[in-house]
């Protein structure tokens, strides 16, 4: 994993470099998207402790394909922002599924999910940016994810921080902020957006120091 890790970063990060260039968001939802099925194939058969895919990863196959729809759809606005919620809703129905059916979770799962959150903020911000929505500083929230996790696959002593109801809120304003960018709700849409940026980078700060600190 380490490996498949290691690669699918430098890809997707140099992916979105060629995005960004020819504003074409598109390319970085479906070549995340495939790296995330080459994860689904890698993992076949231990999907869940009874090898099934589950219903919790289903869901999360969906919002992956979510995540293509929106970045190849020409526009973004008030529909964009409805799927953006529906987006954050199906993030937690998978989570409502896995934990009132522990027979369906999983290592792979919680990857799964963590995998699409990431592409998700990744390519919907280039994508906002694509449109002139928001500045470039849009894309730094889902590069830091990226780099923050080809850091870890390259250095084999440092470990991944743990996830914390610190960074579970962040990750939550984030998804507001890229809801209301979509829509957008002025004067809110900018400020916010800048917030959430602003507080992801401390929170890849705060992990970089904890990762560092296991080694």
């Amino acid at each position: 994993m380490r490996r498949f890790t290691l690669v699918q970063s430098a890809v997707v990060l140099a992916t979105t470099f060629v995005a960004w260039r020819f504003a074409a968001s598109w390319l970085v939802a479906v070549v995340g998207a495939a790296f995330l099925g080459a994860f689904v194939s890698m993992h076949a058969g231990r999907y869940t402790p009874d090898g099934r895919f589950g219903a919790a990863n289903a869901v999360t196959a969906l919002r992956v394909g979510l995540v293509v729809a929106l970045c190849a759809y020409d526009s973004v606005g008030p529909l964009s922002s409805a799927v953006v919620v529906g987006f954050s809703a199906l993030d937690g129905l998978d989570g409502w599924i896995a934990r009132r059916a522990p027979a369906t979770a999983s290592d792979f799962g919680a990857r799964f999910d963590m995998e699409t959150d990431a592409l998700f903020v990744l390519a919907f911000g280039v994508k906002l940016v694509e449109v002139g929505r928001l500045g470039a500083f849009m894309i730094l929230p889902g590069v830091l994810r990226y780099a923050y996790a080809g850091g870890i696959a390259l250095a084999p002593g440092l470990g991944e921080a743990p996830r914390s109801r610190l960074g579970r809120f962040i990750a939550g304003i984030m998804m507001t902020s890229l809801a209301v960018s979509a829509w957008p709700l002025e004067p809110v849409f900018q400020p916010l957006a800048a917030v959430a940026t602003a507080l992801v980078v401390f929170s890849f700060a705060r992990s970089t120091v904890q990762s560092l600190s296991r080694a």
